[in-house]
């Protein structure tokens, strides 16, 4: 197998990549549409405990991911940069999916708190692992977004599967609870991880990064801060924030809006996020394309413009109280979804070779750890804050009848609050100054760097 990043990876072997997104989707809305809401309602720990302990639980990582990132960085193995540490994650995030999609009515804080904790460092390995990987087999400006358009496609297409299971359920006839439903995806993403790992560490090379020095010898924090100090993944660092507290809002809610406002049932609420889903995979090429006509932070202002204005449009909607404007609205809110989300990552990657060529140390782990605990603290103040909001402020409960203003104030929270994080992500994103010719004049540095590395070594 060719370790060299000097040609595009086939297609065979992107999805291979890809397929690590499978059970990483497993951790992302997942999470806050169903388990949330489960542990919170069915499960008993009530809505503002859950609320704060996804909340502390979600800032813990800020302290575990920058070690993974060090991790990664450092320690290298006979099979390369990364395929260790994917393999690695497999036991740690296939034993704690078992225990947190599948709890019993009553489980405690505790029981919560101890498997929600594995359960993130195990997504945080696989997620910075897999995302770290991309740098070193891109082969160029465009490339890196397309080596995360696919992970990202594979994503929305596991969580649209996920999603569906209560719907799927139905149609073929099983009844199952709340529990069942969750228990059903929990066995979906403990078959996959296993197969996907092995998929991806099979058919995809795991060469070094280019222009790299191998001097990153030892931990230190220095470097964690001067990448929080640089300013441009300032930038990305600070639209990821703003984009991952706004999804987050969005999925902690969905069901409830759903219900309570739109008057859906678990199999309606079911089809409108598998619709939500469709739409976002079927708009992707659309995004990749606006990015290579454009640039990527073209792209990503017109999405998360897009997903403000959505969003926001559920509050004058709700009144009507009807599904099918709620399905349609999902729909529409659905298009602009998966976008920001892989364009982040590839301008992180853009990043992480700036870097390289100025410095030549491979820092990729340490730049997608702190972009993974960024999008955890926006998930945490989702949750946290969120739901404060949603029930202390608008004083709604899923267990107890609503007043009629009580709904609304959940559906504000659903819409405002999301709506306006996204505007902000996108105006910030329009100053982002790593353009394709920047990124052009990067990539001959670095192919110097390299010349001159290998002649000394």
């Amino acid at each position: 197998m060719s370790q060299t990043s000097s040609k595009r990876l086939s297609f065979p072997r992107v999805l291979a990549f890809a397929s690590l997104s499978v059970p990483i989707a497993g951790v992302g809305l997942p999470v806050g549409v169903y388990l949330a809401p489960l542990y919170a309602n069915e499960v008993g720990l009530g809505l503002e405990l859950t609320g704060l302990l996804f909340m502390l639980l979600r800032f813990w990582d800020i302290v575990t991911d920058p070690v993974m990132g060090y991790m990664v960085d450092r320690y290298r193995s006979p099979l390369g940069r990364v395929r260790h540490w994917i393999l690695l994650s497999v036991p740690v995030l296939g034993i704690s999916t078992f225990f947190v999609y599948m709890p019993q009515q009553g489980a405690g804080s505790g029981y919560f708190i101890f498997w929600m904790l594995i359960f993130y460092v195990g997504f945080t390995l696989l997620q910075t692992s897999r995302s770290s990987w991309v740098p070193a087999i891109a082969r160029d400006y465009d490339d890196r977004s397309r080596l995360f358009l696919w992970p990202e496609i594979i994503s929305v297409t596991a969580m649209l599967f996920l999603l569906a299971v209560p719907l799927l359920l139905s149609l073929v006839g099983i009844r199952a609870d709340r529990f069942g439903q969750v228990a059903v995806m929990g066995w979906i993403l403990i078959i996959a991880l296993p197969v996907v790992a092995a998929l991806a560490c099979i058919f995809v090379p795991d060469p070094p990064l280019r222009g790299e020095s191998r001097q990153v010898e030892k931990f230190e924090l220095k470097p964690l801060f001067a990448a929080i100090r640089n300013p441009v993944f300032n930038k990305v660092l600070m639209i990821e924030l703003l984009v991952s507290t706004a999804i987050s809002v969005t999925a902690a809610n969905f069901l409830f809006v759903a219900e309570f406002a739109f008057g859906a049932t678990d199999a309606q609420t079911s089809l409108a996020l598998m619709l939500f889903f469709v739409m976002a995979i079927l708009a992707l090429p659309f995004w990749l394309w606006l990015a290579k006509r454009t640039e990527k932070r073209t792209a990503f202002f017109a999405a998360v413009t897009w997903s403000g204005i959505a969003f926001i449009a559920f509050i004058p909607l709700s009144p009507f109280a009807n599904y099918t404007v709620f399905l349609i609205a999902s729909m529409i809110a659905g298009v602009p979804f998966s976008a920001p989300i892989f364009l982040a990552r590839a301008m992180t990657a853009d990043v992480v070779e700036l870097q390289a060529a100025e410095t030549g140390e491979n820092r990729a782990g340490n730049f997608y750890a702190l972009l993974t605990s960024f999008s955890k603290i926006g998930s945490s103040l989702a949750f946290g804050v969120g739901y404060f909001l949603v029930g202390r402020i608008a004083g709604f409960h899923p267990q107890e009848a609503n007043s009629g203003e009580a709904i609304f104030g959940l559906v504000l929270v659903f819409g405002l609050l999301p709506g306006l994080l996204y505007i902000a992500a996108g105006l910030l994103a329009r100053t982002y100054p790593l353009t394709r010719a920047v990124q052009e004049d990067t990539a001959r540095r670095l192919e110097t760097r390299t010349v001159i590395t290998e002649a000394s070594s």
